[in-house]
């Protein structure tokens, strides 16, 4: 029995995404319902698990990886000087532990716990005016100390491995990718649209944009893409829906840029946000689309865009290389600074849009999904166990 911890030490509403991941990879695993296989949660003392417990999971808790930056500087001057951190050893050894998975906190070369760390992206390298520089400075000298520190580290995209290879050719060379597969609810979950409609104050036909409101998600170049498609006056009944955090710590002011548009613009009828809504919900949501939206100018391997494909919609995405390699098969693209390129993309499907081909291409896609998920499960075994 491999018993393997993965690690949420952040807001879950904070970085949905990462959350969501964790959740999905342990699903994946236990899907396998393999013996060999028992994957552990650790979080925060705080850490609202209520959402879990119908899990049957393992979970323990503790604050022990709850640590600010003093606490993080000492203990990697620890791993430096001694090769493995005793505090850490101390505690996977108590509970059991064989490997670390999915998390940037190294253990050191000489741990006796085999640890993995995913990294998401780089997008400090293509956008530095997003992060500070002590943040990018910080972010670098992790990359490296991973490198040295870790048995492998994972990525999910072949553009994060050619990233990668730019700060640090030894974590390059230790670095492997497994792009992510998500799971999706049960088909017998999906809310009914009548109910979506009342509980939400929808229209019965929508887009669906479920991108959290960081600065680079790029929501601005969808609300002038509706802005472009309501002076038309030919579609009053236009809708967008957004859901996600509103929070971007590296520009608090950034959801208040985008209300603002939304307001001057008179765009709040027909751009519709939601925020941090029920997972059962949001995937009913994807579910009732026309389509998914994601006009993100950076992406390490989209969340959205992989519960989209596993749910067969089609999907409208800016042409950036991630969203390429992700390949889904019903997708359109855009240039993320084209707003009219969108619109034109947006009044195209909806006058297309055919409910029932979407369920027959969902009912399709439900079917392949136990396959896909077990390639993404095995691909991760066989990454720990080489």
């Amino acid at each position: 029995m491999i018993r393997i911890a993965f690690l949420i030490n952040f807001k879950a509403k904070s970085w949905i995404g990462g959350y969501n991941f964790i959740i999905n990879l342990i699903d994946s695993l236990r899907f396998l319902n393999s013996k060999k296989i028992q994957p552990v949660l650790i979080v925060g003392k705080k850490f609202n698990t209520k959402n879990l417990k119908n899990n049957n999971l393992e979970i323990i808790k503790t604050n022990l990886f709850n640590e600010n930056l003093p606490k993080r500087i000492f203990n990697k001057f620890l791993i430096f000087l001694f090769g493995k951190s005793y505090i850490y050893e101390k505690f996977f050894k108590k509970k059991r532990i064989d490997v670390f998975s999915h998390s940037q906190i190294p253990l050191g070369k000489k741990s006796n716990i085999k640890s993995f760390p995913w990294i998401t992206d780089f997008q400090y390298l293509h956008y530095p005016e997003n992060f500070s520089l002590k943040n990018r400075i910080l972010k670098t000298i992790n990359v490296k100390f991973l490198g040295i520190h870790s048995n492998q580290i994972i990525l999910s995209s072949k553009n994060a491995k050619k990233d990668l290879k730019k700060i640090s050719l030894n974590a390059h060379n230790k670095s492997t990718v497994n792009s992510f597969v998500f799971n999706l609810i049960s088909q017998k979950k999906i809310i009914n649209i009548n109910a979506l409609m009342k509980k939400y104050k929808l229209s019965e036909k929508f887009f669906y944009l479920p991108n959290q409101y960081f600065v680079h998600k790029n929501h601005i170049v969808v609300l002038k893409a509706l802005n472009h498609i309501l002076k038309t006056k030919k579609f009053k009944k236009f809708e967008i829906v957004s859901t996600g955090h509103n929070v971007d710590h590296r520009d608090l002011g950034h959801f208040k840029k985008i209300k603002n548009y939304i307001y001057k613009n008179n765009l709040k009828k027909n751009y519709i946000y939601l925020g941090v809504i029920p997972y059962n919900d949001m995937m009913s949501l994807m579910y009732h689309s026309i389509a998914v939206l994601n006009p993100s100018k950076f992406e390490g391997w989209s969340s959205s865009v992989e519960q989209a494909k596993s749910m067969g919609k089609k999907v409208i995405l800016s042409n950036i290389q991630v969203h390429k390699e992700q390949n889904p098969e019903r997708a359109k693209y855009f240039n993320a600074n084209n707003s009219l390129e969108l619109s034109k993309i947006l009044i195209k499907e909806w006058l297309v849009f055919n409910k029932n081909l979407e369920k027959r291409k969902t009912k399709a896609s439900y079917l392949k999904l136990k396959k896909r998920l077990s390639i993404f499960a095995n691909n991760y075994i066989k990454i720990i166990n080489a």
